[in-house]
């Protein structure tokens, strides 16, 4: 297979269009995914509701819309195929996804319901337009170009986090929390802005063929299944990347449940950020020497004592270690730090390896599918686990049990994984 000439010419107006876009829906995973909604669903949209109720609630608010655009997913595969298309979809979902997280910065204080709603619909908004977007780097750089153009725009939205989360450290909402959903639709529409005005230079092209679409789709499934290594590589993926995915979403409002304020939450993800980047470094390097399916179940184990740490999490509370005092909860951010960017980024470079030549695209389809639509079975579990156990004298009972639910995940996962086999002579993965 012919290697792409990394001498290609850059497309700098697109390159620089698609880069910033990234930069501006991570107000959004911010916000909304990972911070203030949490905050304000807890404390005020769902305040009136049993503690128990209001657990699950948020927990299926989560899974949701990840459900539904995982069962359209083979039809936003076709959309995703024309340029046309791709683009079109691109502006409909961050219109839509900006509206309706504007809309949160007006829900009454006992609007659950409503927040339920308006968030179903901008994740599926925001999931969606990620489809699109990654789709389009196609179209924003030459085939020799395009695994620097991702990285940067992966730097892009790191970047994009740091500025949100110290802002939001530096009391950005004195005044409120409210306005702050206002604010997160319009950086995001505004950065989006240059990608979605992209001019009549998308060429034309013709409305994808359904029927041809799903008969390609089934063989490489089929294909995908006959590999025994494949297969048993993604019904762990499926099972750990969920699990990961939950305690990512959940972590908040877990922090929330246990009393600690905001401003510990927001300095604990930025210590997840800080440790990310050079944690998963270090885990590509060991992966490289000694097999990335090794180190990928050393990330499972730690993800499942951070599952079972958490449930256990005291409530706010100097922890002193080394004579240093500092909230519990950073502690376990910095362990998640340690583990979260290496075990998907490992996940990635092994399925790499197991990709037959020449079928690079296709198998890539079906993984980027699972990874980013299959987040619903460890909100669900964490759900129904909580409903199930949870003790009306301990307010937060159903939270710690949704929490530690998720280690079943971790624990399923690494036994398809160790079914899967070694990853191969270290340096292959």
């Amino acid at each position: 297979m012919a290697v792409p000439s990394p001498s290609a010419p850059w497309r700098w107006g697109d390159a620089t269009r698609w880069v910033l876009y990234d930069f501006a829906h991570t107000s959004f995973a911010m916000v909304v995914l990972a911070l203030v909604f949490p905050q304000m669903f807890k404390d005020t949209w769902a305040a009136g509701l049993d503690p128990a109720a209001e657990s699950t609630a948020y927990k299926v608010t989560q899974a949701v819309p990840c459900l539904l655009v995982f069962f359209l997913a083979p039809f936003l595969g076709q959309l995703a195929s024309s340029a046309r298309f791709r683009a079109n979809g691109l502006r409909l979902a961050v219109l839509g996804g900006a509206a309706m997280t504007a809309a949160m910065a007006w829900l009454p204080t006992d609007g659950w319901l409503g927040a339920t709603l308006l968030y179903i619909g901008a994740a599926a908004c925001f999931y969606v337009g990620a489809t699109f977007y990654d789709s389009m780097l196609v179209d924003c750089a030459p085939p020799g170009r395009r695994h620097l153009l991702s990285g940067l725009s992966f730097s892009a939205g790191f970047i994009a986090g740091i500025l949100i989360l110290v802002a939001l450290a530096l009391g950005v909402l004195k005044d409120g929390i409210s306005p702050i959903f206002a604010a997160a639709a319009a950086w995001w529409l505004v950065f989006a802005a240059p990608l979605l005005l992209r001019g009549g230079d998308v060429p034309a092209s013709p409305r994808p063929a359904f029927g041809e679409t799903w008969s390609a789709t089934l063989a490489t499934a089929r294909e995908l299944w006959a590999d025994g290594r494949v297969r048993w590589f993604l019904v762990g993926f499926v099972l750990y990347i969920d699990g990961v995915h939950a305690v990512k979403t959940t972590a908040t409002h877990l922090g929330i449940v246990l009393g600690y304020g905001l401003d510990d939450l927001i300095k604990a993800f930025l210590v997840v950020q800080l440790v990310g980047v050079p944690a998963a470094l270090a885990f590509g390097w060991l992966g490289q020497r000694f097999g990335a399916t090794r180190l990928i179940q050393v990330g499972l184990v730690a993800y499942l004592g951070i599952s079972l740490w958490g449930a256990f999490l005291l409530k706010p509370g100097d922890l002193e270690v080394l004579g240093l005092a500092f909230p519990g909860v950073w502690l376990l951010a910095g362990l998640v730090g340690l583990v979260q960017g290496g075990v998907q980024a490992l996940s990635r470079s092994h399925f790499a390896s197991l990709v037959p030549a020449g079928r690079e695209t296709a198998y890539f389809g079906f993984y980027g599918m699972i990874g980013r639509f299959a987040s619903f079975l460890g909100p669900l579990l964490g759900a129904l686990v909580g409903w199930a156990l949870a003790d009306p004298a301990d307010p937060t009972s159903a939270e710690r049990w949704g929490f530690a639910s998720f280690g079943l995940l971790f624990i399923a996962g690494l036994l398809a994984l160790r079914r899967a086999g070694p990853s191969g002579p270290p340096g292959e993965s």
